[in-house]
């Protein structure tokens, strides 16, 4: 009876630590225009849902995560996301809640690559890049963002106007200010004489504004003075020889 007891005990003992030791393997449905099934061994990790973002070439993955050993092991198909560089596999990049994560990868296959990584308590996001993901990949991204979202379209700008500078306004300026010779009238032309003439008539009296004399006027002014100088030189010469004759 002893022995019995003591077989169930440690059978129980190796039970538990079997379940504790091995993780557990399931597989779950990705649906990106057609059904992809992605193998897990998960130990102390849930996964709820696989989410496919082709703008950044990744899988989204919402887990659940309850235990500081807690490991998960994903066996990913080509087809759904692949990591090729020149013909060449290339490793992934994973992230856990937004920090890098290290992990290991287990030889890939020509239908599959398998990584495997460690998580810590309360993880809720793990994130594994590559450059291929449904035939769409890494280079078509930033292609498409410069295209859509990153270029903006050019405006056509209306050219400014020109101010024009201080030298440029200031001869502008004086050939308004400068009357233009068909603006006005030519004065007439003055001979010497009838400037001289118009130099004697120009006279101011205190305090009284110029008085102006016009062509016709000093014409007439010079006419009447020349006759008044043939008068005087007519009385003088009369006077003259009256005086002659007076004396005896």
């Amino acid at each position: 009876m002893k022995n019995t007891k003591l077989f169930l005990l440690l059978a129980g003992l190796l039970g538990f630590s079997s379940v504790s030791v091995f993780a557990e393997t399931a597989t779950i449905s990705v649906d990106f225009g057609k059904l992809y099934e992605i193998t897990y061994d998960a130990k102390d990790v849930t996964i709820f849902e696989v989410v496919p973002n082709p703008d950044e070439v990744e899988l989204i993955f919402e887990v659940d995560v309850t235990s500081p050993i807690a490991t998960l092991e994903l066996t990913i198909p080509r087809e759904l996301l692949d990591a090729i560089e020149d013909g060449e596999d290339t490793t992934f990049f994973v992230i856990a809640d937004g920090d890098l994560v290290t992990f290991s990868e287990k030889k890939a296959t020509d239908t599959t690559r398998t990584i495997f990584v460690q998580l810590s308590p309360g993880t809720s996001e793990l994130e594994v890049f590559g450059t291929h993901l449904v035939g769409k990949t890494f280079e078509d991204v930033p292609e498409e963002e410069i295209s859509t979202e990153e270029t903006p379209q050019e405006e056509p700008s209306s050219p400014l106007e020109e101010q024009p500078s201080e030298e440029e306004i200031t001869p502008q300026t004086e050939m308004e200010e400068k009357p233009t010779g068909g603006s006005m009238e030519k004065s007439p032309t003055m001979t010497e004489k009838e400037t001289t003439s118009q130099n004697m008539f120009d006279f101011t009296l205190p305090n009284w504004s110029p008085i102006e004399i016009s062509k016709r006027q000093m014409t007439e002014f010079t006419v009447a003075g020349a006759i008044f100088v043939v008068l005087a030189i007519v009385i003088a010469v009369v006077k003259g020889s009256r005086t002659a004759k007076e004396v005896p």
